[in-house]
């Protein structure tokens, strides 16, 4: 591929980082690719943390121990810093709003990086998204980083039936916009995965999608009223495929994403939220490089609290390891 630079568009980022030294690196070795939103980790006044909170979160980022890490809600790289240290390069999305997405890349982990921005997902005050390629030795995988809208996490995304949503107070109204926004967002994303399928480049959807993937799955609904079903161009009939079995079999149909999200329940903070709403979604030729049961979700210690969760984060972040 063309490669593209980041100078335009991110003049506030380093941008070479990701041109570490490759030599004494199996170009077929293992990464862990994670993604975690912390939550308000910003100027915002939102973030009330001290400094034993910014502390804690580092002892989970050492735990979590991630060489590709796609980042919500994060400011940009100094606030990122606070919980990553120097051991990363940073590259982060320009969207004029505290909560932005990045793309945190362990320096010795010998990965080459092209970076970009999508700011197509931008359809009205939303994130924008990072197309981000990680390579080495040959071996490329590209990566989405999203920050969907929140807020409609498991009604119909069908236009007929956002029209006919009650409205009559404003959590009403916000559920109903919500919606809307999000509705709007498939397409850039679904324009963004048909081009990678064109390309049968390996890609990977990773971030905060805001959607439940598992009920949109219970409901059998079809491509114009679930998230999951949109992206994964799949209706009721094809639910067992949905859901297939981890051995990332090569000869699976080309069509088929697939998130180790999908039939599990979230133990984040005792299993307060049940569904995730975190995914990282692969496409065939990806899921070819899964490494088999690596999908774990790392789970703070401590009972749910709004307090501890506020100090920490209300997502616990994810991983999988995939070859490269």
């Amino acid at each position: 591929m063309i490669k593209r630079t980041l100078i335009a568009l991110l003049p506030a980022i380093a941008l070479i980082g990701g041109c570490a030294d490759t030599q004494n690196v199996d170009s077929n070795a293992e990464i862990k690719l994670a993604t975690w939103n912390i939550a308000w980790l910003s100027s915002h006044e939102y973030n009330q943390r001290a400094e034993a909170d910014y502390a804690e979160l580092a002892r989970y980022a050492v735990q979590l121990d991630a060489d590709v890490i796609a980042l919500q809600e994060v400011e940009g790289q100094e606030w990122a810093h606070k919980v990553l240290g120097d051991q990363y390069d940073y590259y982060f999305s320009t969207k004029d709003w505290v909560q932005r997405v990045g793309v945190a890349v362990r320096k010795s982990a010998g990965l080459q990086i092209d970076a970009i921005e999508y700011k197509a997902l931008d359809v009205g005050r939303v994130r924008y998204g990072m197309d981000v390629t990680i390579s080495r030795g040959g071996n490329e995988v590209r990566l989405l980083a999203v920050h969907l809208k929140s807020g409609c996490f498991d009604k119909s995304l069908e236009q007929q039936a956002i029209a006919a949503m009650p409205n009559t107070d404003e959590k009403q109204q916000r559920r109903k916009i919500a919606c809307e926004v999000l509705s709007k967002q498939v397409e850039p994303l679904k324009n963004w995965i048909d081009a990678r399928k064109t390309e049968q480049t390996p890609f990977i959807v990773l971030g905060d999608f805001n959607r439940r993937f598992s009920q949109d799955i219970a409901n059998e609904f079809t491509p114009e009223q679930g998230l999951w079903q949109a992206l994964n161009n799949q209706n009721a009939d094809n639910e067992p495929s949905l859901s297939s079995n981890e051995s990332g079999d090569k000869s699976a149909n080309k069509s088929q994403l697939w998130s180790p999200t999908l039939t599990q329940d979230s133990k984040c903070w005792g299993g307060y939220y049940k569904d995730y709403i975190d995914h990282i979604v692969f496409d065939s030729n990806a899921k070819a490089n899964y490494v088999k049961g690596s999908f774990e979700q790392l789970v703070f210690e401590g009972e749910y609290s709004r307090e501890l969760s506020n100090a920490l984060s209300d997502h616990c972040p994810i991983s999988v390891d995939i070859r490269l």
